[in-house]
């Protein structure tokens, strides 16, 4: 009835696609198991261990109608208790795919029945129905009901009717077959043990006497997994203590695993404490309410005063006397809703080495999708969970909601509410009382004082930048975006990442998304040691872009254009619904204002009493209404007074109302206030003070440049494979490559390079087959290789990174705090200023004035920082070259300058406006400079036709500009991402090589054009390396890596520090999964450019503060670059 659900008119079954059960179905009936099913009489429900399908015979005219049994969750310990282990045995005859063996659990229906006559001979195979798994109890039975007994270890022939074969029909057994019953159960006896890698993480070993066992539970084929280790957390090794009375295995120890269960809780000492129950039961257990009566509740008075938990077991406690009989390691405790076991389970490795006994979902024996995707959910949970989930996400979305640096009373506040679901304000209560209560959280945020206070938009620090996609789609709305009809249509906000926007949904460069969180920009919110994410986009390209897509939108709505700097596309110029006859609208009549556009902004300030101003509002008043719908009513008199002149000065010729009213909502989008949510000007502050104007003038006939350097920084964002960019060849280090690297390793196609001068284990190397370029560039002496650099704060090896015994750079692995690190070249502080920013202020302090500039083509990198009173801000431009205002913006220039001229006290305000500012004059002067300047290989780059070609030609445009630019020393930050190739063993990473190399070959065509490829460098970098093992679809995160220098001054052919002598394992760099500590630090790279570039030896610990540390690795100018071409 239950799975029928009968229809009360039809009165036939209305099967749901799910059914739950609130209760137990009873079984139906008992048989013995056959070798052949249809030699049983059905029914025979109750002799099965655990359904996997049901069949309703529903209709005698209509076909039955089955039912998958879907357990519900479930954990095993991966190591069950001595005297509860046999082999089970896998079918089949190909010793590829089968006749192996494995070790299970005798408790669990893992396996099918193989039985032997008495005398261990005839082996058959029996069950009750196809595919019956049943626990090593119940496989005996049903042997000794069939007269015989288990097999020892004998061949089982694949018998179709009980489902041994697991491509039906389909063939021979294969490891690609569908899935099906695996193993049988034999009387072989079994035996566990754990191959114990060198940092401390195990794989399953299971053993069998002499029979081969499966490749998951072999030596040196397991998986390794983490233990919480007993004790003071060590365990064996080979380095420390030759494995005790373990096996040595190559660099692993092979220990036997005995596992002890017992009691946690017996009674003795009374009832134990909640902080007891959760921090020494680690087990989970079914509701006991599901064993039908076999548990029950514990009711005398000590366990009825206790209010934080529930005691079930299986013998009945009623007083206080018989307490102890309530606990033992059948006993279930309920805490919180959930169900802990009165157990404790570890292993045993012998010489006090313990570790808990984890426990898993999934069976090793018996593997389903459904324990599967029970284990993934459990995890989630666990993570959900976690103590530092509720302050996390409470955090994250307070600093998008409300405040960029909230304190820590509201972040507990927060915290609290998604903790306890529930959250209470002015006598109303928010939530329903779930863990993650999404009601009670945005509650807290949105009511707490710190969100609401008036007193806090005059601090400095309170409130945040705010992100452009929300500036651009309050714009819309506030200003009513609309049809002239009403018609609802469709906004296409796509392509604004390319617009130069810098968000755009859906479409965020990383899984950090489109800023960093911990963002600080130069300036205020540095000095105050607070972030400001959201001005990570307050560049130049982006600002420009966004001021031209908000001049187009009041004057043309939502369309392309202007040179596609709009926010809409063309297919927003096509008529509507409006317009039955179609059409295409132009963007001259839509300026003036005639029907057809299909969105435009249509708002009118209700001072004007209709569609013009027929009440001849002052602007005053209009202008207070537009700025409480767009700033909440924050505009600074100042910037108030500019609005009053821009609407007076639009106020004429046609349609002279609706002319002011655009170019006021325009100017909008200019002032600083419409992109923060604290007041610009602390309301104390009567007085304002003028930003210094920047010096942009250019003598009219500027002398040659003269000792001219530059340095091109190449930053792989995500983690360059690199050990697929340089490898070890014709050695035995290419056997320990092929070996290791396994379906990633390179056979074939690579570019031989000469190494036999470099000090290296092989002198022969390969590069990528798609670096063809660079192969030519070290050939001809123009490139050289840096071996296994990355970032570390003193020289370590793998048992001194075991051992902690040396400090590690913070977050190793971790992308975000590796590109700081990486481009700080000061590893335990992330939040350091830039290597390139800080050289750049070595120079200018011993020129004593400002010789150095920066220029970033690719957004606001941190290796650009450098001391704002000693070095001005990068300039940012795009791969388009030098961003330009609009015609419909440019007009206004001088207005947008004016709405950023004071300095405020708002660190986010501050930050957009001198960011604004800068945008403005440098965007002058670059484009005064360099805006005509034609390259001799702007073919070459035209045809790479990528983003990072397009990137290194705006660094040759600047180059070539450098006399009217006045520069001495330039350095350039150039990207190309897509790195992170976790599911890439090969063709993603042959992409973006390819494209690095066209680029470099261009880049350096044009600088020999020049004449100055001796006087620029080009170095690479990533924040990582990636694993020299292979995931099965790509690699991971992991730690040293491979990178190269270029130009015409550089010592080529020769691959500086040490490539690893061992990479295997065994290596004395290894932490595991191919992961290499570095042999040189990113110090000893810079320290020979730094020397070329003109910092002084004296000044050297300023821009490289851990130089000391090291001793080796270190590079002097003279190592890296050509005597006669570095001075």
């Amino acid at each position: 009835a239950k799975l029928c659900n009968k229809d009360e008119v039809t009165n036939q079954c209305d099967f749901r696609s799910t059914v739950v059960l609130d209760e137990d179905i009873p079984c139906d009936g008992e048989c013995n198991a056959d070798r052949s099913r249809w030699r049983i009489s059905m029914p025979c429900e109750c002799s099965i261990d655990e359904p996997r399908t049901v069949r309703i015979d529903h209709s005698p005219n209509l076909a039955p109608v089955w039912y998958e049994y879907v357990r519900q969750p479930c954990i095993q310990l991966a190591f069950p208790e001595d005297g509860h282990m046999k082999t089970v045995r896998e079918i089949g005859e190909n010793t590829d795919y089968g006749n192996k063996a494995m070790c299970a659990d005798t408790r669990l229906p893992v396996a099918g029945t193989a039985c032997c006559d008495k005398n261990g001979q005839n082996p058959i195979h029996i069950c009750v129905f196809k595919g019956d798994r049943v626990s090593y109890s119940t496989s005996e039975e049903r042997c000794a009901a069939y007269g015989g007994t288990t097999c020892a270890w004998s061949t089982v022939p694949i018998n179709g009717g009980c489902g041994t074969d697991t491509a039906y029909n389909q063939g021979s057994y294969s490891e690609d077959s569908s899935p099906g019953l695996r193993f049988l159960w034999s009387s072989q006896p079994c035996s566990m043990s754990v191959q114990i890698s060198p940092d401390g993480n195990v794989a399953i070993i299971h053993k069998a006497g002499t029979i081969n066992v499966k490749e998951r539970v072999a030596i040196d084929t397991g998986t390794y997994f983490g233990v919480l280790w007993g004790g003071d957390g060590s365990y064996p090794t080979v380095s420390s203590s030759n494995c005790g009375s373990c096996e040595v295995h190559e660099s692993t120890c092979v220990c036997p695993a005995i596992a002890v269960t017992s009691a946690v809780f017996d009674g003795s000492q009374g009832m134990p404490t909640m902080n007891e129950l959760v921090s020494q039961l680690h087990i989970g257990a079914p509701d006991p309410n599901s064993f039908d009566g076999t548990y029950s509740l514990c009711t005398a008075p000590m366990c009825l005063n206790n209010a934080d938990y529930n005691v079930f077991s299986t013998t009945a406690v009623s007083n206080d006397a018989s307490i102890a009989d309530a606990f033992d390691d059948q006993t279930i405790f309920e805490v919180n809703g959930l169900f802990l076991s009165n157990t404790a389970s570890i292993v045993d490795i012998g010489d006090g080495y313990t570790f808990r006994n984890p426990p898993m979902y999934n069976s090793p024996i018996d593997q389903t999708q459904r324990d599967a995707l029970y284990e993934t959910d459990a995890i989630l949970q666990h993570y959900v969970d976690h103590p530092n989930t509720a302050p996390f996400i409470s955090t994250k979305l307070i600093q998008h909601l409300v405040t960029s640096n909230p304190s820590p009373r509201y972040v507990k506040v927060v915290a609290d509410a998604f903790r306890t679901g529930t959250y209470t304000s002015g006598g109303y209560t928010f939530g329903k009382g779930n863990y993650g209560d999404m009601e009670a959280c945005v509650a807290a945020i949105l009511l707490d004082r710190e969100a609401r206070s008036s007193t806090l938009d005059d601090d400095a620090i309170s409130g945040r930048a705010r992100e452009p996609l929300l500036k651009v789609m309050h714009m819309m709305r506030s200003m009513e975006l609309s049809t002239e009809s009403g018609a609802k249509r469709e906004v296409d906000m796509i392509y604004l990442t390319s617009r130069g926007l810098g968000q755009e949904s859906f479409n965020a460069p990383s899984v950090f998304s489109f800023f960093l969180s911990e963002y600080q920009p130069v300036g205020p919110a540095l000095n105050k040691g607070v972030v400001a994410p959201e001005t990570q986009l307050f560049d130049a390209p982006k600002l420009i872009s966004f001021m031209n897509g908000l001049f187009s939108l009041p004057a043309f709505g939502l369309t392309d254009c202007q040179w596609w700097q709009g926010f809409g596309s063309d297919r927003a110029r096509y008529w509507i619904t409006d317009y039955p006859d179609g059409g295409y609208f132009d963007c001259g009549s839509a300026e003036t204002e005639q029907p057809g556009v299909p969105l435009r902004l249509r708002w009118k300030p209700p001072s004007w009493g209709g569609e013009t101003n027929v009440n001849n509002a002052p602007p005053s008043q209009i202008i207070d209404e537009v700025d409480l719908l767009l700033t909440g009513g924050r505009l600074h008199p100042s910037n108030k007074a500019i609005m009053e002149q821009v609407y007076n000065s639009a106020n004429s010729g046609i349609n002279p109302d609706s002319k002011s009213l655009k170019a006021v909502i325009s100017h909008f989008a200019a002032t600083p206030e419409f992109h923060i949510t604290n007041n610009l000007m602390n309301s104390r502050v009567t007085t304002t003070a003028t930003r210094p104007t920047p010096d942009i003038s250019t003598p009219p006939n500027p002398a040659p440049v003269t000792d001219y350097r530059a340095i091109v920084y190449l930053y792989m964002d995500g983690a360059m494979d690199s050990y697929s960019a340089l490898v070890p060849m014709n050695c035995y280090l290419n056997q320990q490559y092929v070996s290791v690297r396994g379906d990633i390793a390179i056979k074939s196609g690579l570019l031989p390079i000469d190494a036999s001068t470099s000090d290296q284990p092989c002198d022969d190397f390969g590069l990528h087959p798609s670096l063809s370029n660079i192969h030519s560039l070290y050939n001809d002496g123009d490139a050289s290789f840096i071996a296994n650099v990355g970032p570390l704060i003193k020289t370590m090896d793998k048992y001194e990174f075991e051992a902690g015994s040396k400090p590690q750079p913070m977050a190793l692995f971790a992308h975000n705090t590796q590109t700081q690190i990486t481009q700080t070249v000061f590893a335990q502080d992330a939040s350091a200023g830039g290597v390139l920013g800080r050289i750049g202020d070595s120079i200018n302090n011993r020129e004593g004035s400002d010789v150095f500039d920066a220029y970033s083509i690719s957004g606001t990198p941190k290796v650009l920082e450098g001391a704002p009173s000693v070095s001005k801000p990068a300039d940012v431009l795009s791969g388009s070259g030098v961003a330009d205002f609009i015609p419909k913006a440019g007009t206004f220039e001088a207005n947008i300058e004016a709405l950023s001229e004071n300095v405020v006290t708002s660190i986010y305000g501050e930050t957009f406006s001198v960011s604004m500012t800068n945008a403005i004059y440098r965007t002058r002067l670059l484009d005064e400079v360099i805006g005509n300047v034609t390259l001799d290989e702007d073919s070459c780059f035209t045809n790479a036709g990528t983003d990072l070609a397009d990137q290194f030609e705006q660094v040759a445009r600047i180059i070539k500009s450098r006399d009217g630019l006045e520069a001495k020393r330039d350095v350039f930050y150039v990207s190309i991402g897509g790195f992170d190739t976790h599911s890439d063993n090969g063709p993603v990473l042959t992409n973006l090589l390819s494209q690095i190399d066209d680029s470099i070959s261009c880049f350096a065509s044009e600088m020999k054009s020049q004449g100055v490829w001796s006087n620029v460098t080009v170095i690479s970098a990533s924040e990582f390396g990636r694993t020299l093992t292979s995931n099965g679809l790509g690699t991971d995160h992991a730690w040293g890596g491979n990178h190269f220098i270029a130009g015409g001054s550089v010592a080529g052919g020769r691959i500086h520090g040490q490539y690893p002598d061992d990479i295997t394992d065994d290596g004395i760099l290894n932490i595991g999964r191919g992961r290499l500590i570095p042999t040189t630090p990113w110090e000893g790279v810079w320290k020979g450019i730094s020397e070329w570039f003109g910092v002084e030896i004296q000044n050297m610990g300023s821009v490289l503060p851990n130089l000391s540390n090291f001793a080796s690795n270190i590079f002097d100018a003279a190592d890296l670059f050509q005597s006669s071409l570095f001075r």
